[in-house]
């Protein structure tokens, strides 16, 4: 096995970082020199033969059109001290969406707003990419 390049070492060190806090990592598998995940949360794996990396996170964009918006959603202030809750009706693709008061533009999603299926897990206005 060749010894690892000054930027695996690096990418190693970055994973191992990431391990003490608690955060996956993936190792380059060599039967098919493809990312894994490094299973073993207990255990530092060995950082001097094998390149690691954290493992990269999903980067999530704020809502932006009417296909990023999950079908029966319900929507609510982040403070959550105004109490009110509002059921998502309808869509429009010129930025702003229609729901029991009015119309709020797309960019006061992410700052102001989240949102729920299920009214008991609140997640922030955003899509996974």
């Amino acid at each position: 096995m060749e010894p690892l390049t000054k930027e695996q070492l690096r990418d190693n060190a970055a994973a191992m970082l990431a391990f003490a806090d608690g955060k996956p990592i993936q190792f380059i598998a060599s039967l098919n020199d493809t990312w894994q995940d490094y299973l073993h949360t207990d255990m530092m794996p060995d950082l001097t033969n094998l390149p690691f990396r954290p493992k990269p996170q999903p980067v999530a964009r704020p809502w932006s059109k009417p296909e990023d918006v999950p079908l029966n959603c319900w929507l609510r202030h982040k403070d959550g001290g105004r109490g009110n809750m509002y059921l998502i009706t309808h869509l429009s693709g010129d930025g702003t969406w229609g729901h029991t008061l009015g119309c709020i533009v797309w960019s006061e999603m992410v700052d102001r707003y989240e949102y729920s299926t299920d009214r008991k897990t609140w997640k922030p206005c955003t899509v996974e990419e």
